[in-house]
Formats: structure tokens, sequence, C-alpha cells
């Protein structure tokens, strides 16, 4: 394997995607209760849609970057910087909901009877590798295009209408289910 094919862009989305698949097995999570200690515990995987569909996200980049980079896979029919951009994107996106929030069931509980439920260092340091990754992306996504800022531009919109998409389909799904009249007698 010849690494002088690789870019700088390529190795920060190849560490993004190894360090994820790393630390997303470590502790996502930590709860201390005053008298009893404190516990950590979840991983990637206690999350789906902030946790695993990101993972898998970073790590389908990574894999695509070393195929593109050892030219296993052909590119130029497939526009993958800018799918790599998306995806990565929408994982960092998702790992930022996560890092910011971070809910786990049972939260308000916890918290009522004096604990603490925290971020655990696997979600602090996959977070970071997912930020990590997308730098890489949006690094390859301009190499790509050759510093246009025009196609910059585009693919920027193109990902704003896609998130928008994504948001508007996910609030019309949340209202209508919200709004749906609930049948208390049904058996």
């Amino acid at each position: 394997m010849d690494f002088s094919k690789f870019k700088t862009s390529d190795w920060l989305k190849i560490g993004g995607a190894i360090g994820f698949f790393i630390f997303g097995f470590f502790h996502w999570t930590t709860v201390s209760i005053a008298g009893f200690g404190s516990d950590s515990g979840f991983n990637v995987f206690h999350f789906f849609l902030t946790g695993t569909v990101p993972w898998i996200l970073v790590i389908g980049t990574g894999v695509i970057t070393v195929l593109l980079a050892t030219e296993k896979l052909k590119s130029g029919t497939v526009p993958w910087p800018l799918i790599m951009l998306v995806a990565t994107g929408l994982a960092a996106l998702l790992l930022l909901i996560r890092l910011i929030f971070n809910p786990i069931d049972g939260k308000d509980e916890i918290e009522a009877a004096g604990g603490d439920v925290g971020r655990g260092v696997g979600l602090i340091l996959s977070a970071i590798s997912g930020f990590v990754a997308f730098a890489g992306a949006f690094m390859g996504f301009k190499e790509s295009s050759g510093g246009s800022s025009k196609a910059l531009d585009s693919g920027v919109r193109k990902i704003g209408l896609g998130i928008l998409a994504t948001l508007v389909g996910v609030g019309i799904a949340v209202t209508s289910q919200a709004l749906s009249p609930k049948d208390e007698h049904a058996s």
C-alpha cells in the first residue's frame, strides 16, 4: 500500500473513522448518586439515531476513503467527495445533538433523587473523532472542486436542502403522531 497517495484530508477521514470505531465501545454516559458512588455505561449501540447511525456513516466514509486512495474504487462516476461530506456532516450533527442533550431513559428520576447524569469519555472522544472526519471530508470536497467557491456553495446548498427536507419530514411525522386520535378502548 502506497501511503504517499493519501492526502491530509484522507488521513483526517481515516483517523476519525478509526477513533470513532474504537471510542464507540467506551462508556458514553456516567451516572453518580450521592452515597452510592458512580457508574458508567452504554456505548454507541445504545443510541441508534445519535450513536449507531453516525458510527456507520463515519466508518463507511473511512473505508471509502481507503478504497479511493488505493485506487481499488474508481472515482469519477460517483460524486464521492460530496457523498462523504454529507455523510460526515450528518454524523457530526447527530453527534452534536447527543453531546449537547445526552438524554437517557430515567434521567429525570435520577436527577430528582439527587443523582447526576453526565457524558462519558467514549461519547466525548467519539464526537471529536466524528468532527475530525467531517473536517477531512470538508477538505476533501474542497480539494475535489479545485477550491472553487461556486462548487462549494452548490454543495453546501445541497446539504442544507437535504437537512431541511429531513427535518421537515421528521416534524411532519412527529406532528401527525401527536395529533392522531388515540383509541383508549382498542383491544
